[in-house]
């Protein structure tokens, strides 16, 4: 499609984060759907193009299926951008967090983004990170026992758990590997590990032990190397066979869906039920920054 930018929302906000979201949740949704296109308008130039209309992206319908209730927040936020400094944010927001955002370096490689830290995803001191890291492992698991008080904890998937078998994430750890054209040397899965976790308890390295050698998988790439984890906030554990001795393997035990970086579309149906404004929910998952108008930035 050609559309101009204020069009193109309303083929944005209602499909990513629900037509029937609360106002001020789709007035935060408009905002960062806006501030995405424009910090992305030359992802795809050499290919003669903006976006693409799914969730490598974000996810566009055109606009056969527009919410009024959506288009009103389109509408009541036009030309409204969220920022930091004098540069747009990189707008990213995802499914449910588990009760705790991801910092950026958390899940890819880059330079820090000071505005995307890990936050606590409720309104309540339910955790102090600077006392209790979730880096170690005893903290996190003590973390992914709280199941009330945060954003989310009426949400699907804020918890969960799925087992899977040793031959099952061979299989998925092959497919893996085919996708990225990387040669396959071993047959069996024998043990895995999660090694490291950030600050925010997100998966930062597994080690995979196989019958040839030990597999080493980071951050983001966890998530496509491994099934059933459908977010990097997750610990392992261990499935025995009848004998109680022989591993078969493991029961992924998790929280949220997505990279959790960003806002949290489930914990802002929360915050604005909860009264807050459409500014400030964005304030609460993207700390230091400001809404400014788009006609501040000359290149646009």
């Amino acid at each position: 499609n050609d559309v101009l930018l204020e069009t193109y929302l309303r083929g944005v906000v209602p499909h990513e984060i629900g037509g029937d979201a609360p106002d001020a949740a789709l007035q935060a949704q408009a905002i960062l759907a806006r501030t995405y296109v424009l910090r992305n308008l030359h992802r795809f130039e050499v290919d003669n193009y903006h976006l693409c209309a799914d969730v490598n992206c974000q996810v566009y319908k055109g606009i056969g299926d527009t919410v009024a209730r959506a288009d009103r927040a389109i509408a009541s936020t036009a030309g409204l951008v969220l920022t930091c400094g004098d540069e747009l944010v990189d707008a990213l927001y995802f499914a449910t967090s588990g009760g705790v955002t991801a910092a950026y370096t958390d899940v890819w490689e880059g330079q820090p983004r000071p505005y995307l830290t890990a936050v606590l995803d409720s309104t309540k001191p339910l955790w102090d990170f600077t006392q209790f890291s979730l880096a170690d492992e005893k903290n996190f698991r003590r973390f992914m026992g709280l199941k009330k008080g945060f954003n989310e904890d009426d949400w699907e998937l804020f918890r969960w758990r799925e087992e899977t078998s040793l031959e099952s994430i061979a299989e998925v750890l092959k497919q893996y590997f085919r996708r990225k054209k990387i040669p396959i040397l071993f047959t069996r899965v024998q043990k895995v590990e999660v090694t490291e976790r950030s600050t925010s308890g997100r998966v930062l390295r597994v080690k995979v032990t196989t019958d040839r050698d030990e597999i080493e998988i980071s951050k983001d790439e966890v998530l496509t190397a491994f099934y059933p984890p459908i977010s990097t906030l997750f610990y392992l554990d261990p499935l025995y066979k009848e004998d109680k001795k022989t591993l078969r393997g493991y029961a992924f035990v998790g929280g949220g869906f997505g990279h959790g970086v960003g806002l949290s579309q489930a914990g802002a149906y929360k915050l604005a039920e909860l009264g807050l404004s459409g500014d400030r929910i964005l304030q609460f998952y993207f700390p230091g920054t400001q809404l400014r108008s788009v006609a501040d930035f000359e290149q646009f």
